[in-house]
């Protein structure tokens, strides 16, 4: 697995993997103009932050929030969030955890007076999903008395807005620049929270390389770990820095450093040497 999903993003003598790119906005003025009317909005909402879940096979909870910025999208406050208090697969409970996270540190720095990273406030929240992600995001927001705070969900199956204290959901055209809008969102939502998950499995997948080394034990795996961030960088450290590892000595260092070079020269599983 761990080859399968490096292999996926290598370079090949064919082909090059080229950065994700967002469909481009045509219009993007036009488009949130058309969003202000849909919603009723008092004016075209300058800054949009959407929100969306991952959250696959009961493991490695995680959630995004992207921010697009007249229409576009703004990177440099995008943000990521590990589940904390989340057990099992509860994406209601994820999206709580995660809109109160993100906006218990608006309320923070913006009592402050000294602004940050995450004192924006956006002109509309867009929740991907349905009733129930939408209602368990507004408990959160008017927990924190911020329901003041436009938010809105979209359902992907019939990409059905919904929004707090109406029954019915608002429903499109195909061809709306509103909803053409709202979609970039929340794909975006979805491929960020999505890569995520994706660099959290590759990480765990590379970690328990260290389970194969004799007598390793989970303490000194996490004092490893902690001191160096990453197999990969342990890897390339010397034997004299992992020796002053807790647990570790001269000789159990080199064995370890000894261990590791020698698996990365191994081929993954059932590839025969030579292949590539």
């Amino acid at each position: 697995m761990l080859f399968d999903l490096k292999r996926t993003t290598q370079k090949t003598e064919e082909f090059e993997r080229l950065p994700y790119t967002l469909p481009v906005a045509l219009h993007p003025d036009r488009d949130l103009a058309d969003l202000a009317k849909a919603l009723k909005l008092p004016a075209p909402p300058q800054r949009i932050e959407g929100f969306d879940i991952s959250n696959i096979s009961d493991t490695f909870a995680v959630a995004s929030m992207v921010s697009f910025k007249n229409g576009r999208p703004d990177r440099a406050n995008y943000r990521r969030f590990k589940m904390r208090t989340v057990e099992g697969q509860d994406d209601f409970a994820c999206m709580a955890e995660t809109v109160r996270r993100r906006y218990t540190r608006l309320k923070t720095e913006t009592a402050s007076g000294q602004g940050g990273k995450w004192s924006n406030v956006p002109d509309l929240i867009l929740i991907d999903g349905g009733k129930g992600q939408l209602n368990a995001a507004c408990a959160e927001l008017e927990k924190l008395g911020l329901s003041h705070i436009r938010i809105i969900g979209l359902a992907k199956e019939f990409e059905e807005i919904y929004q707090p204290g109406e029954s019915a959901p608002l429903r499109l055209s195909r061809d709306s620049g509103a909803l053409k809008l709202l979609q970039r969102v929340r794909d975006e939502s979805h491929r960020f929270a999505n890569t995520y998950n994706a660099q959290l499995r590759l990480k765990k997948i590379s970690e328990s390389i260290l389970d194969e080394f004799p007598g390793i034990g989970e303490q000194r795996k996490a004092a490893l770990l902690k001191k160096f961030g990453s197999v990969h960088r342990l890897r390339l450290a010397r034997v004299e820095e992992i020796a002053k590892v807790p647990g570790f000595g001269g000789k159990a260092a080199a064995e370890l450093k000894t261990f590791l070079e020698a698996r990365s020269r191994l081929p993954p599983p059932g590839m025969a040497q030579g292949e590539k």
